[in-house]
Order: structure tokens, then sequence, then C-alpha cells
């Protein structure tokens, strides 16, 4: 036993045509078309169907070659020019290739000969140029939304979470992805501030970290629908017909550092597409939010590296600059240092600003530390800093290579002394360098003499 048929959407249409006697004769070609509806609309002048076609007031719209003093290629090219992508079909009374070309140059997405058009090839002709058009819309609707995705990125790393950036991602977010409702809430110690928000009478200034609601979102990292925050906190409803809120968490170096709520009324709860778009915000959101989390640790890491090294020489109990286990330490820690070097040189090549690395294998922290000591006795008046298990890197300045490697060889001959067989690589600074290529070439340097064997010097 069949169903019922399913019900379709009819197919809007409008004719754009200065002879209402047209009108006629297209509406009866649609009504013999079979299972598909056309509800077909009808204005007369350039001008109504140009504005109609902006408005996007119907699926299809089909237009005669001529409108008085205008064309029909004209109002065809000013809609495009307007942003239309809607379904644009021709009407002429005589098919000539010229007028063809000039018309899909123009934009149009079909044609067809007036007065000798049947039933099916019109149903076709529209049907194809809707699906047409449809496919143009959801392409230019998803460029659009990367397009404001980056911009949203792009903002916030450039100027950071400041009220002006977070409204101007709200307009981002009204703008791109239709959003008109949503509050965006940056964590603040043990709360988080209303930092963007749009479409609330009555919008929540802040949130507490340990309200329940909260907790549950940042418990599970991922969007969840959460009861409306506002009447959930006590404050005044908001008078939209809302069942609940979308939570989405923004979660930066494991923490929660903000949240983006949608509502999603009981008469129009988020879709799938919608939840798409939300996540992708998000994410946009979460990736510029550990930027400027890690460019605010970087400045404050430089901060802390240009007041140790305008210090001057530490004693030799001093504590190593730097400390850690991995090549992270190395890039983020080292390099600004290199920066402050080659910034008070000039950045000029044969300024002897350099870089040595120092290695040795097998060696017990103890014995590592050891080094480090000699190596700062040997080179008096450089930055001497540990990195990795069994690594050092002196900051080298006003001293020529040939010093460089006397000043090595003493240390290597201290360290045997010490029983410990070490490698060294050094990098000078060649105009074009920065701080990173500086590292990348006392790296290769030290690569090459641990192949040559303990006690090599390569630089």
């Amino acid at each position: 036993m069949t169903g019922p048929p399913i019900a379709r959407k009819p197919i809007r249409v409008l004719l754009i045509d200065d002879d209402e006697d047209e009108l006629v004769l297209t509406r009866s070609v649609l009504k013999r078309v079979e299972d598909v509806r056309y509800e077909l609309d009808w204005v007369g002048t350039f001008g109504e169907g140009l504005a109609s076609i902006i408005r996007n007031d119907h699926d299809a719209y089909l237009i005669d070659q001529y409108l008085g003093y205008r064309t029909g290629i004209e109002l065809v090219r000013e809609a495009r020019a307007a942003g239309s992508l809607a379904a644009l079909i021709m009407l002429t009374g005589h098919r000539d290739r010229d007028t063809d070309l000039e018309a899909s140059e123009a934009g149009a997405t079909g044609f067809l000969l007036k007065g000798k058009t049947d039933p099916a090839l019109l149903d076709r002709t529209l049907r194809y140029s809707v699906a047409q058009a449809a496919v143009a819309s959801a392409l230019e609707r998803s460029r659009r939304q990367i397009a404001g995705l980056d911009e949203i990125g792009r903002t916030l790393v450039e100027d950071g979470p400041t009220p002006t950036t977070m409204g101007r991602v709200v307009d981002l977010l009204i703008d791109r992805f239709a959003i008109q409702q949503v509050s965006i809430y940056l964590a603040d110690g043990d709360s988080l501030h209303l930092a963007g928000q749009v479409g609330y009478e009555h919008p929540v200034p802040s949130l507490r970290r340990l309200d329940a609601a909260v907790e549950r979102v940042a418990r599970a990292r991922q969007p969840i629908f959460v009861p409306s925050l506002s009447p959930t906190l006590g404050h005044p409803d908001d008078g939209h017909d809302v069942a609940c809120e979308l939570s989405v968490p923004l979660m930066v170096a494991g923490e929660l550092a903000g949240l983006m709520n949608v509502p999603s009324p009981v008469a129009a709860p988020i879709g799938e597409q919608g939840l798409a778009d939300i996540r992708l915000i998000a994410d946009r959101l979460t990736a510029a939010l550990e930027v400027v989390h890690e460019r605010t640790a970087a400045d404050e890491r430089l901060a802390t590296a240009r007041r140790q090294l305008l210090a001057g020489p530490q004693p030799s109990t001093q504590q190593s600059l730097i400390d850690g286990q991995t090549m992270a330490y190395r890039r983020s820690l080292l390099e600004p240092l290199l920066e402050i070097a080659i910034a008070s040189a000039g950045g000029e090549q044969g300024q002897n600003v350099g870089l040595l690395l120092v290695a040795c294998n097998d060696a017990s922290p103890d014995m590592v530390s050891r080094l480090a000591e000699q190596a700062r006795a040997v080179f008096t008046k450089h930055p001497c800093v540990r990195f990795a298990e069994a690594e050092l890197a002196v900051l080298i300045a006003a001293a020529d290579a040939a010093a460089v490697r006397s000043q090595a060889g003493d240390l290597v001959a201290l360290a045997r002394a010490a029983g410990l067989e070490v490698w060294c690589g050094y990098a000078s600074l060649t105009a074009g360098w920065g701080a990173s290529d500086l590292v990348a070439g006392a790296e290769a340097a030290l690569e090459y003499a641990r192949r040559l064997g303990p006690g090599a010097f390569v630089g």
C-alpha cells in the first residue's frame, strides 16, 4: 500500500516582461507541467524586476530581452553586479550566437525562445537553472563563511579579544552565518565576562566559573545543550521562546578560556547545518585564542630573557636560564635571547654574533651541571644556558671565530678531564639571518661534529 504523495514546495517564478500578455501565455504553459507546481508572478519594468531579484523574492526569473529602453542582458548584468546568484533565464524572440554569448557573459543561466517553448522544455530549463543557482549559492555561502572565519582569526590574533574586536567578531557572525542571537564569554579568573553579544534584551554580564551549567560544559569539552543560562542564573528572561542554549566551550591549553552560547528556540531549534557552523566558529575562536595565549606567554618569556641579558654575567652558581627537556624550549626561549643580541649588533654580518652548541652523551644531570659551570668559566663574557638533557648553548658576541674555537678547545679539555666527551657546533650571524636561522646553522654544525667524533668542533 502506497502512502500519500510527498508535498513539494512550489517553485516561485517571476516573469519580467513589459508585455502583460506574456503572463497569460507563460502561465498556461506552466499549468501543463506535470509533477511540479509553479507559482508565477509578473512585473513589467526593468526597475521592478531588478529590485525583486536583489531581494531574492523568487526561485527563478524569466527575463524578456527588451524592457523598454533597457535590455534583459543589462538587467542580468546589474543583478549579478549586485551580488545575486539567482536563476536568471533569458527570453528571446529569436536565437543568435552573439546574443547568447553576451547573455552568458553577463550571467544568464538559461535561454528560451518565446512562442516556441513547450511545457517539458520550460520545466527542464527552470529546474536546471534553479538547481544550478542553489549550487552557486551554497558555494558562495561557503566561500563567505571561510573568509569570515579567516577574518575572525586574523582580527583576534592581531588585536586581541578587545571589546572592539569582539564586536567585529559578532558582526561577522551576523553577516556571514546569519546568526542573530549569540553571546561570547571569556574567562577572567573565577568568572567569565561577556565579551560580545547580539540579540539579548537583558544580556548576562558575567558567569561564575563554578556555576553548575558552566561546569557541565567545561567537563564535556564539546558543544552541549544546557538550560538557558539567563533564567538558570536568576536574571530576567529575554522574552524569547527559548527552551535551551547550545553552549560551546573554548578550551585553551586544557583550560576553559570561554563559552559561546547560541539559543535554540522551541519554534526553530538549531539544526544539523547550524550545529556544523557553530562548531566551525568555535574552532576558529579557540585557535585564535590559543595564538593570543602563546604570544602573551612568549612576550613574558622575552621580557624575562631581556632583563636577564641586560643584568650581565652572573656568578657561576647562577641558575640556568633554560632548563627543559624538549626542542620547544630551545626554539621558544633561546631564540628571544638571540633576537636581542642580533638587534643590539644591528643585525649585520661581521658583528660576530654567534651561537655555540655543546653536547655530551650519557651524562647525568650533575655532570651536565658541572659542564655548564665549566662553560661559564671559559666563556666569561657570554651568556651560557642549559637546555635538553645534555646540551648547552652559549651566546657569542664581539668575538671572532678563532677565539670561539680556542675557547671551545679549552672547554673540551676541561670536559675530558671530568670524564665527559663533548661535541661543539658553532654558527655566526650571516646577512639576512634571524634567530631561527642562527639556531638551525648551529644545529647543523653540531650534527656534523657528532659524525667526526668526540672532541670535534665544527663552525
